[in-house]
């Protein structure tokens, strides 16, 4: 059975670029499945225009098997609609059972792949913001590369109350990655994270649009590469 590389993207602010992040790594890495658990927009599904067809959570619904979109021969999507939806009825109470979820998901995730039979060695699972402490450290414990992302408030003046809860959240972190960094802000961002990825104009907001946006800036394509080195080492 081929080994399967598994990475969670982490934040604890919304709006960092998790979504973004991970679709430019399914694109330049390939081979690769992307989980779109981000119960509370679904937004990997979208960018990837995903049919609105069983996710990650159809097996413990109704005991489906889940639908897995091919976006081309090396990169695939797992849909996440349903949770949203129920996000959207249920709001918080709903979590603890998704995060659940996400565990049994990442136990299984191995002989999954195996049924599946696609050229498919790493999966990346995008999330909501603040995922529970406890849950990040159960992932590490289960050998789970987890990358934290940030803007630029890490590199901003904050306050010791927010610079408690990023240490906090990156303690659980493999990799920490700071995004969205103006071009002047570039130095500062470098002493703080070994991954620092420009701001850049996104034409288009669809999957391969944006990855090629992104990856088009010789920095941000650097920074790609010594995340997709670090994959390549689990």
């Amino acid at each position: 059975m081929r080994p399967v590389k598994i990475m969670v993207m982490s934040s604890l602010d919304g709006g960092v670029g998790k979504t973004t992040m991970t679709t430019v790594l399914g694109v330049a890495k390939g081979y690769t499945l992307l989980i779109d658990m981000d119960w509370e927009k679904a937004d990997v599904s979208q960018l990837f225009r995903t049919p609105r067809k069983p996710g990650w959570l159809a097996p413990f619904l109704d005991s489906q098997r889940p639908y897995i979109h091919k976006v081309n021969p090396m990169l695939y999507v797992m849909p996440g609609y349903e949770a949203a939806e129920l996000y959207q009825q249920h709001g918080e109470e709903a979590t603890a059972a998704f995060q659940e979820v996400m565990l049994e998901w990442v136990e299984a995730m191995p002989k999954f792949i195996a049924s599946l039979r696609i050229p498919v060695d790493t999966v990346i699972i995008d999330t909501p913001a603040a995922l529970n402490l406890n849950l990040l450290s159960k992932l590490q414990s289960k050998g789970v590369f987890i990358t934290f992302m940030s803007d630029r408030r890490l590199i901003a003046r904050i306050s010791d109350v927010k610079a408690e809860h990023y240490r906090r959240y990156m303690a659980y972190a493999s990799l920490v990655v700071v995004n969205m960094v103006e071009k002047e802000e570039l130095r500062v961002a470098r002493k703080i994270a070994p991954v620092v990825i420009k701001r850049v104009k996104i034409p288009e907001y669809y999957g391969e649009t944006i990855a090629n946006a992104v990856l088009r800036d010789k920095d941000n394509k650097k920074a790609v590469d010594t995340v997709l080195t670090k994959i390549k080492t689990l």
